[in-house]
């Protein structure tokens, strides 16, 4: 059969195998998956995890190209009133969080509620 991504990302999640570990003090601490496909013309897609414990984790992609530009998912929100801006600083709090963390905490709560 064909390895995909996703079969390499489950077994990276397998705390059964000894893969992922969240015991005796150690704990793994990121996973990545690559996928590099034949065709040059096609970019480079990896994966990271970039949190602890990829059981738990949602792997998000990223493509490293020359002149690629930031998406606005990755990107914090800007304020017009922004609190750290006003004076007196911070009398007030908004919500900082970039559209892929906001969807990456939701995925985690959807993954607990499947344990």
């Amino acid at each position: 059969g064909r390895i995909t991504a996703e079969t390499l990302m489950s077994i990276l999640r397998d705390k059964d195998s000894g893969i992922c570990v969240d015991a005796e003090g150690f704990r793994t601490a990121g996973s990545m998956v690559s996928v590099l496909p034949r065709d040059p013309a096609l970019p480079c897609v990896h994966f990271f995890t970039a949190t602890p414990d990829p059981s738990r984790s949602v792997f998000k992609p990223f493509v490293f190209v020359a002149g690629i530009k930031p998406v606005p998912q990755v990107r914090s929100p800007t304020f017009l009133q922004d609190p750290a801006k006003q004076i007196p600083r911070f009398q007030s709090s908004v919500d900082r969080r970039h559209e892929l963390y906001r969807r990456h905490q939701a995925a985690l709560e959807l993954m607990e509620q499947d344990r």
